[in-house]
């Protein structure tokens, strides 16, 4: 079953190639495994929520955790919020760390835990990841030089 997903990211990775922008901004970002309190509360909101429902508490998971911290500063550097390469940091976290599934949410000019998690929450897509069958988190929260603040939370199993 793990061979199939392999070979489709393979052939997705084949099919995708990486900006020289994106080369750029991730040989930038600071590598770090700290944690903000904004970044904690999130963990913590988003690890309340799946208990209420009965779901597996997230660990932290430090590896994940730079890749958010490179896709924040990507888009940061494209001032809008996306999933670019999304299939790229899949591919990398299922090599690195044996991640058998990736998902992420991200979002742009919230100010605080709350209010990204509970626009989370009132978006489909974003909810499937916030009760999706994973193990693992990392997220990441940058704010730009006008202080709006980038959000990646990045899931994995």
């Amino acid at each position: 079953m793990k061979s199939p997903i392999l070979i489709l990211l393979m052939v997705a990775i084949l099919l995708t190639s990486c900006s020289k922008d994106v080369d750029e901004v991730y040989e930038k970002v600071a590598l770090t495994t700290s944690t903000t309190d904004i970044e904690e509360q999130v963990v913590d909101l988003v690890n309340e929520y799946r208990a209420s429902k009965g779901l597996v508490i997230l660990e932290i998971n430090s590896v994940a955790k730079n890749y958010a911290i490179s896709h924040n500063e990507y888009m940061i550097s494209k001032d809008e919020i996306s999933h670019d390469n999304f299939l790229q940091r899949a591919s990398d976290l299922s090599l690195e760390i044996n991640a058998t599934h990736v998902a992420e949410n991200v979002a742009r000019d919230f100010n605080t835990a709350e209010e990204v998690f509970n626009a989370w929450l009132l978006s489909a897509a974003h909810l499937k990841n916030i009760e999706g069958d994973f193990t693992e988190t990392a997220i990441s929260v940058v704010a730009d030089s006008e202080g709006r603040q980038y959000f990646t939370q990045v899931f994995i199993k």
